[in-house]
């Protein structure tokens, strides 16, 4: 059974992940916000749109939440990486489900490699 003292322990690290989730969600919302923006036609139409707004707010999140977690003593390797692979797999999902891209197979290789790379690199 897990005591009290357990779970303090627990509660700032489980925090921080949820802090480092929501900020990954952030920039690859935002990164489908810009998407959306450069659809838009004209760098001027682009640039006032409702999409470039909202993606400007998100990265604003994400340098908030971001922050944070470094003054609290999380390193920016082990941050970094986790970022990478999370943005990876939200980004593709975008990707192929709200706009309909596709990987080749040599891609898709190079996604996983690039998965593992970043899983090794982690690993002490």
């Amino acid at each position: 059974m897990t005591t009290l003292p357990e779970l303090q322990n627990l509660m700032p690290k489980l925090l921080h992940l949820l802090f480092i989730v929501a900020a990954v969600m952030a920039v690859a919302i935002a990164d489908v916000c810009l998407k959306k923006a450069a659809a838009d036609g004209s760098w001027l139409l682009t640039l006032k749109s409702p999409w470039m707004a909202g993606a400007v707010l998100l990265y604003l999140f994400q340098i908030i939440f971001f922050t944070h977690l470094f003054r609290s003593g999380k390193e920016l390797s082990v941050i970094g990486n986790i970022q990478t692979i999370l943005y990876t797999l939200v980004i593709l999902g975008a990707g192929i489900f709200l706009f309909q891209e596709s990987l080749s197979k040599l891609q898709l290789t190079g996604v996983l490699l690039a998965l593992v790379g970043v899983i090794l690199i982690n690993v002490k």
